[in-house]
């Protein structure tokens, strides 16, 4: 449907079905403005995420295959890596034949909304409630915004001229503790001693405060282990939370000291204590637990830790991580 109402005029035969197709999903048919018809083969690939490798794998597929066409689409469910699409269209150069069009996560979703009658029929959603809920969802947040902060920073000692420089080092030292317990609002397992089942999230545990930022409230999620990020040559890293990873003592990445730093927006508190409990005296923090992988936060970034010299640690960027894959 989607394919349909970004192409106009294009045929489509979903070859996939049929178990004769070439490994081939989608066939489209397009008449240009020229009279000419153009021949699509259409790829779609439902996975959490891909690699160049396999990118690799579904162009070299459809080359074998032997069926002539003028234009590649491939549409993934997840997000594709800069340094994938380069592998990519490295790949495609050398072997002399055109670079294919990609559609992620992302182009999907923006050209739903663009067709709210799609939205509507093909996963049940309704633009115009889902504005509706993201109206609310902000007007939530707004006031947890101003509740919390009241509540759990420390604005006699932000508002002293002294404390400056220790603010821009350790901006945790804004908050009125540094520890902090997340509670799912379904919990059951606080002050019971049992822990969450085998295989998922805690749904209560202790960590510390880092900073705020626009929309929520960043917590230090590796304070007693520690991580590290590998590093390339051209600055693409990943993050390591093991020390036995044989790459960490591989001369070709650079071994680098980081925090790993979680983002709870406002939205997602229900609701808090500021002075804890019977079995701690610091706050907690009633969470809805629909954030990454069935946690509550929005996002996970990485920034380096300068805990041995002091000072600003910078965030590594987003866009070069990546996954260099094991190596021994």
């Amino acid at each position: 449907m989607l394919v349909n109402a970004k192409c106009k005029g294009i045929k489509l035969e979903h070859t996939g079905r049929t178990g004769n197709d070439s490994g081939i999903d989608i066939k489209g048919n397009i008449t240009l403005p020229s009279g000419k018809s153009d021949v699509w083969i259409i790829q779609c690939k439902r996975q959490k995420s891909i690699s160049g490798n396999e990118l690799k794998v579904i162009v070299d597929l459809i080359e074998a295959s032997g069926v002539s066409h003028d234009k590649l689409l491939i549409i993934v469910s997840c997000d594709v890596s800069k340094r994938n699409r380069e592998i990519l269209e490295v790949h495609c150069k050398s072997r002399g034949i055109a670079i294919p069009e990609i559609w992620t996560a992302t182009n999907l979703e923006t050209y739903l909304y663009e067709y709210p009658k799609i939205l509507k029929v093909a996963f049940g959603i309704d633009k115009e409630k889902e504005i509706k809920k993201n109206v609310q969802r902000l007007n939530r947040g707004l006031k947890m915004k101003e509740r919390l902060l009241k509540a759990i920073i420390d604005h006699k000692f932000i508002k002293a001229p002294a404390n400056g420089n220790s603010l821009i080092n350790k901006p945790s030292s804004k908050f009125i503790c540094e520890e902090v317990y997340i509670r799912a609002v379904d919990d059951i397992t606080y002050g019971t001693g049992v822990s969450s089942p085998s295989g998922t999230f805690n749904t209560s545990y202790r960590t510390f405060f880092h900073d705020i930022y626009f929309n929520g409230v960043e917590f230090l999620l590796n304070a007693g282990i520690g991580s590290f990020v590998i590093m390339d040559d051209d600055g693409y890293w990943e993050p390591v939370h093991t020390f036995s990873d044989p790459r960490l003592k591989q001369a070709k990445y650079k071994v680098i000291p980081a925090k790993m730093i979680g983002r709870i927006p406002y939205h997602r508190i229900v609701n808090f204590i500021k002075d804890g409990d019977e079995y701690t005296s610091c706050p907690h923090l009633f969470c809805q637990f629909d954030g990454l992988d069935g946690m509550p936060y929005e996002e996970i970034y990485y920034k380096e830790d300068h805990y041995k010299t002091g000072g600003i640690g910078w965030d590594f960027d987003r866009k070069m991580q990546t996954v260099f894959g094991p190596e021994s």
